[in-house]
């Protein structure tokens, strides 16, 4: 029967119709959920087939019934591989869909590797060139480096080149600068300005001695005092206000109260401050035999060289002493003085430490301010401070007597007053009198 109605295997099916459609026979692919459809229906095919057979040996139906049987089977058979088909299509259409996406994979996993590989590439051509340069720049830092060593060096002779350089610029420079002070012509003061100093300096003299000689009282012979003390301080007069002026304190001191002139006494005090005051305007330094060294050193410069030349070497050098000197200490030195004074007239000198101190101190600032402008602040010539020793004849053409009387044919007693002298070239100019006082006075 299998032979009249065309039957056959599943496979020998496909085969025959693969044949008659003009292609390749080919084995059916045994996977999916249709071929097993296709095995379940061809079971029941079978099954039915078996079934009708049964029947008819039994009971003779006809060859009716059978076309019917064949034509449900050919029926079924048709759907099975209509079935089959579209399976087969869907498969093949998932199988190419599945393909085109591989391909796509594939293109994009190409794709990838390509760009990885240009990538790589890339990337290993910008590290050889990286290297190139870092090896370049290396190259150039270390060439830099030697440079830097080099300039380096040259900076440092250069710099010690410039020290050397600068090193003799100042000496040059301290060379200049003292030629300059030695050939400077110009004076920070006139002769008008010493004057007017001199005058004021005389003036606060006068004042100091009329004020002591109001506070001190006279004590007379009622002072006692053992003979040693007495002596220094005569010794002390006498160099400081004269032995004349000395012996008329000491006559007055054997005097009553009522018999004590005051104005003796003024002018002993005025004498010692005026005397005083002269040494320290012409002395170099403050100790006496440094001052007479310096004073015989500049007496020599004076007979080789210009004026110029001597007179920038004293201002240069009582600049530099100057700074040595002490107001205080001159101040003790003239408190002494006077203490041997007020000693020899009787009077009490308790006072004279306490009250007058501070005046005595500005006497003290005056002197040395004249001291000053006389050795350091005139060059172009040469200003001395004088005074007039006791017992000469009275000169109006270098003193001027206290009071303005009768002075010809009397003598000096004591000097009262400052006087400045001015010499150029051997010349001299008296600037400032000496005021004097005469024995009339007494």
């Amino acid at each position: 029967m299998e032979k009249i109605f065309g039957w056959g295997s599943p496979n020998q099916r496909y085969r025959a119709d693969s044949s008659k459609d003009g292609e390749q026979p080919r084995a059916p692919r045994n996977e999916g959920v249709d071929s097993r459809a296709m095995v379940i229906a061809g079971n029941e095919l079978s099954s039915t087939t078996n079934a009708a057979r049964g029947s008819g040996s039994g009971t003779n139906t006809g060859y009716g019934d059978d076309g019917r049987y064949e034509s449900d089977y050919r029926a079924k058979y048709k759907e099975l591989e209509r079935k089959e088909r579209e399976s087969r299509r869907r498969y093949e259409q998932q199988l190419a869909e599945k393909d085109r996406r591989l391909q796509d994979m594939k293109s994009r996993q190409q794709a990838i590797a390509q760009e990885d590989r240009k990538a790589r590439e890339a990337l290993n051509s910008e590290v050889q060139r990286l290297k190139s340069e870092l090896h370049w720049t290396r190259g150039q830092l270390s060439r830099h480096s030697q440079e830097n060593m080099i300039y380096k060096d040259e900076i440092r002779r250069a710099e010690t080149q410039n020290e050397e350089t600068k090193r003799r610029l100042e000496e040059k420079a301290n060379e200049l600068k003292g030629a300059q002070a030695f050939l400077k012509h110009a004076n920070m003061l006139s002769g008008a300005d010493v004057i007017s100093l001199v005058d004021r300096l005389n003036s606060e003299v006068y004042q100091g001695a009329a004020s002591m000689v109001d506070t001190f009282e006279f004590e007379g012979t009622s002072r006692r005092m053992d003979d040693a003390a007495w002596k220094r301080a005569m010794g002390a007069t006498s160099k400081t206000i004269g032995g004349e002026l000395t012996r008329a304190l000491i006559a007055q001191r054997g005097r009553d109260k009522d018999d004590y002139d005051p104005i003796l006494v003024q002018y002993a005090l005025q004498t010692c401050l005026i005397f005083c005051c002269f040494k320290i305007c012409i002395s170099w330094a403050p100790e006496e035999e440094n001052s007479q060294f310096l004073r015989s050193v500049y007496s020599e410069i004076q007979k080789k060289e210009d004026q110029v030349v001597a007179g920038r070497w004293r201002a240069l050098t009582r600049a530099h002493i100057r700074e040595t000197r002490n107001p205080d200490t001159e101040t003790k030195q003239i408190i002494h003085e006077l203490r041997a004074v007020l000693i020899v007239a009787g009077c009490s000198d308790k006072e004279l430490s306490t009250e007058f101190e501070k005046d005595l101190l500005e006497i003290t600032t005056f002197a040395i301010r004249v001291q000053t402008a006389i050795g350091e602040s005139i060059t172009s010539m040469d200003l001395e401070p004088y005074i007039l020793p006791p017992g000469i004849p009275f000169d109006a053409s270098l003193m001027e007597e206290e009071g303005g009387g009768q002075a010809q044919g009397k003598k000096t007693v004591g000097s009262i007053g400052l006087g400045v002298a001015q010499l150029v070239n051997g010349d001299r100019t008296i600037l400032v009198k000496a005021k004097v006082l005469l024995d009339s006075a007494l």
